[in-house]
C-alpha cells in the first residue's frame, strides 16, 4: 500500500522497537537514511538499530556518530532505499516483512505493507530530510552528515542528470544543519585506498568495447580480488563508475565475479540510454542511468548476452 509523506511519519511515531534494513553492498545513500532514520528515532526516545546483509565500509564509520547500541526484540522493521528484497541478501526473509518501505526507485516491487515512494527524487537521503520534518525530529550534525552523504554519492556530487533544484535546495538545508560538506566530499569522491588503485590498474588492463565503441566492459574476477590485499566492497562498487568515463561510451558495464557461477553485471549510461531497462530484462532494475542485474552461468555467456541487449538499446535509440 502506498502511503503519503505524513502517514508515514504517523506510522514511525506511532510504533518503536525499530529494525532498519539497508541493502548488501551498501551505498552512502541507504546507509545515510538508515544511520539518519537510526540516530532520529533514538533521540525521539524509541528503541532502534539499523543493520546490513554486508560489512560496511570503513569510510562510512562516522555515521555512526551519536548512535547508541541498543538490545530489544524487534517489532517493526522498515527497509530504507531497499527497491526489491532480493537486495537484502541474507537479510530477504526480514525483508519480506517489512511494514515500511521508504524508497526512491522506480523499479521497487512494493513488498513492505507500506510504501513511501518518490520515485523522481535523486536520493532517498532526500525523501528522508522530509520525512525527518514532518516527523518532527532534530535534524543535528549527525543526522545532517547522514543525509549529506546519501544525497551527494546518489547525485555524483551533484555532477549526475538527476540533480534537480530541490536536490541543491536539500544540501543547503544540511549544511544549516551542520553538514560537515568538505571532510565528507574528500572521503566520497577523492579519497582512494592502495588496493583500489591496483585494482583500476588491473581492470583496465583489460577494458573491451562494443557496438561501434558505444560499449564498455571491464570485468571483476574473484582471483583478481584475491590478489588485492585490504580491499573492500567499496572499492570494488567504484569500478561500475570506470568505463562511461571514457569519451564516446554510451552504456558502461562492469561484471562483477560474486562466486563461482554468479555474476553481477552493473550499468551506467548516459541520457541518451535508460539502462533500467535493460536491468530489467533479466530480473534487475535500478534508475535510468544506474541500474544491475545478476547472472547464473559462465562470464562468456554473461558478457554476451548483457552486451547484446545493450547493442539492442542503441539500435532501437539510432546510436548504431
Amino acid at each position: 500500500m502506498r502511503i503519503e509523506l505524513k502517514e508515514a511519519a504517523d506510522f514511525l511515531l506511532n510504533n518503536d522497537d525499530y529494525l532498519i534494513l539497508m541493502h548488501a553492498s551498501p551505498d552512502g545513500d541507504t546507509l545515510g537514511c538508515g544511520f539518519a532514520l537510526c540516530g532520529a528515532l533514538q533521540k525521539l526516545g524509541k528503541r532502534a538499530k539499523a543493520v546490513c546483509p554486508d560489512e560496511i565500509p570503513h569510510r562510512f564509520d562516522y555515521m555512526r556518530e551519536g548512535i547508541i547500541e541498543q538490545q530489544f526484540e524487534h517489532k517493526t522493521i522498515v527497509a530504507v532505499d531497499v527497491a526489491d528484497t532480493k537486495l537484502l541478501g541474507d537479510m530477504k526473509e526480514t525483508g519480506d516483512k517489512a511494514h515500511l518501505c521508504i524508497d526512491h526507485h522506480v523499479s521497487n516491487t512494493e513488498y513492505a505493507e507500506r510504501l513511501l515512494l518518490r520515485e523522481h527524487y535523486a536520493a532517498a537521503c532526500e525523501l528522508m530530510y522530509e520525512l525527518l520534518c514532518e516527523m518532527g525530529a532534530d535534524i543535528d550534525r549527525p543526522v545532517a552528515n547522514c543525509l549529506y552523504t546519501g544525497v551527494a554519492t546518489d547525485t555524483g556530487c551533484f555532477k549526475f542528470s538527476n540533480t534537480k533544484p530541490q536536490t541543491h535546495i536539500i544540501a543547503a538545508k544540511l549544511m544549516e544543519c551542520g553538514a560537515e560538506i568538505a571532510p565528507i566530499n574528500y572521503a566520497m569522491f577523492e579519497l582512494k585506498t592502495q588496493g583500489r588503485l591496483k585494482l583500476e590498474q588491473e581492470v583496465m588492463k583489460n577494458i573491451r568495447f562494443y557496438g561501434e565503441g558505444h560499449v564498455a566492459v571491464i570485468s571483476v574476477m574473484l582471483d583478481t580480488l584475491a590478489a588485492i590485499p585490504d580491499i573492500d566492497s567499496d572499492d570494488v562498487g567504484a569500478m561500475a563508475a570506470i568505463p562511461r568515463q571514457i569519451e564516446g561510451v554510451d552504456i558502461g558495464i562492469s561484471i562483477k565475479e560474486k562466486k563461482k557461477g554468479l555474476f553481477k553485471a552493473s550499468l551506467r549510461s548516459s541520457e541518451r540510454i535508460d539502462v533500467a531497462k535493460i536491468a530489467q530484462q533479466f530480473g534487475g532494475g535500478g534508475h535510468a542511468r544506474a541500474s544491475g542485474c545478476s547472472f547464473t552461468c559462465s562470464y562468456d555467456e554473461v558478457e554476451k548476452t548483457i552486451v547484446a541487449a545493450c547493442c539492442d538499446a542503441l539500435r532501437q535509440a539510432g546510436l548504431i
